[in-house]
């Protein structure tokens, strides 16, 4: 893919494979909205994964990413919400994979006059964040 990747390894206390990506502009490799550095980490679980009879969790990252990404979803969750809430109406976000949708849920689940649901498909599955009127599940 034209990008100078070293990999660094290290497993967590889980047993988790985490794979650092580390190198110049890597870019390339996380790809619009992570897409690209998604499909290496499941191709790499299938890789390491293919004929064990035990199944081993790898996550892979590239310049601290996804880390990035969490804290960008979790002000957007915010922010959203305060939207929803002022305004009064349902506000729906743009489509996301399963994880970032389960970062959105978890950092509006404490928040009042909101609440969170999917829907649609693959890969078109979307966030709703709704104001719920002083309800909260």
């Amino acid at each position: 893919m034209g990008a100078d990747a070293r990999p660094v390894v290290r497993v967590d206390e889980n047993g988790t494979y985490q794979v650092e990506l580390v190198g110049q502009e890597l870019g390339s490799l996380i790809g619009r909205r992570g897409e690209t550095l998604d499909a290496i980490q499941q191709l790499t679980g299938y890789a390491v994964n293919h004929g064990q009879s035990r199944r081993v969790r790898i996550h892979v990252d590239a310049e601290g990413y996804r880390a990035k990404r969490e804290e960008s979803l979790v002000r957007l969750a915010k922010k959203t919400a305060a939207k929803a809430v002022k305004y009064r109406r349902n506000v729906t976000l743009e489509p996301m994979n399963a994880y970032e949708r389960h970062v959105i849920h978890t950092a509006l689940q404490e928040t009042p006059d909101v609440t969170t649901y999917s829907i649609g498909t693959e890969p078109n599955r979307r966030t709703v964040v709704a104001y719920s009127r002083g309800e909260h599940r």
